[in-house]
């Protein structure tokens, strides 16, 4: 007779989402994500330890991405400048 194997139960929300916004914060003992897409937004918190293993997650994945795609040409955005320039309204 063969051992069932444990199940695991996710929650996994069924969409997908274009990020439109995403934002972290840190302090000593938290990292705060807070990841936006149109009018939703998730809040998600973790350790620094945890922090670091889903940037080396996310690191392998996409070196794995590349060497099958080719390079991801992207950078950070620049932070916008205050400034004191009446806003331009129109295109």
């Amino acid at each position: 007779m063969e051992k069932e194997k444990p199940q695991m139960q996710l929650n996994v929300d069924p969409n997908s989402y274009m990020i439109t916004l995403m934002n972290i914060g840190f302090e000593e003992e938290m990292f705060r994500f807070l990841i936006a897409s149109a009018n939703q937004g998730r809040q998600f918190v973790a350790t620094p330890k945890h922090a670091k293993r889903i940037y080396l997650l996310l690191k392998q994945q996409i070196e794995g991405y590349e060497k099958k795609f080719g390079e991801i040409k992207t950078q950070l955005p620049s932070m916008p400048k205050s400034t004191t320039e009446e806003p331009k309204v129109g295109f």
